[in-house]
């Protein structure tokens, strides 16, 4: 079970660039795909959610230390969706084709670092 975060509950939506705050999370077993809203919209509560539902893989697009943190102690994967705009049809080819990279602690320091600092305005 792979999930991501998605801009609207539509079925190819695009995925949202927001990790804990976004709208809906679009979860695909290999053959379906289910789309739920997010009422919990943070991040770390999250992973216990998609710990429940079975899911192995998240693929993101920014994500904040907390639910990395979480993350770390599970057995589950972080892959990169990229910075540009993609629909859930194209991210689901993307996995099954393997072409998403797998992030690293080095890796998600960075986008973590990226997250922070378009979050910095809010403060």
């Amino acid at each position: 079970m792979i999930t991501f975060p998605v801009k609207t509950n539509k079925e190819n939506a695009a995925v949202s660039p927001l990790f804990g705050k976004a709208k809906y999370f679009a979860f695909y077993d290999g053959e379906n795909l289910t789309i739920e809203e997010n009422t919990l919209k943070h991040g770390a509560p999250l992973i216990d959610w998609f710990l429940n539902k079975g899911v192995k893989d998240i693929i993101i697009k920014e994500m904040g230390i907390n639910p990395y943190k979480k993350i770390e102690a599970t057995s589950m994967n972080v892959y990169y969706a990229g910075d540009n705009r993609i629909t859930i049809s194209e991210l689901i080819s993307k996995y099954n084709n393997k072409e998403l990279e797998l992030l690293d602690n080095k890796k998600m320091e960075v986008i973590i670092k990226k997250h922070e600092k378009s979050h910095l305005h809010n403060h």
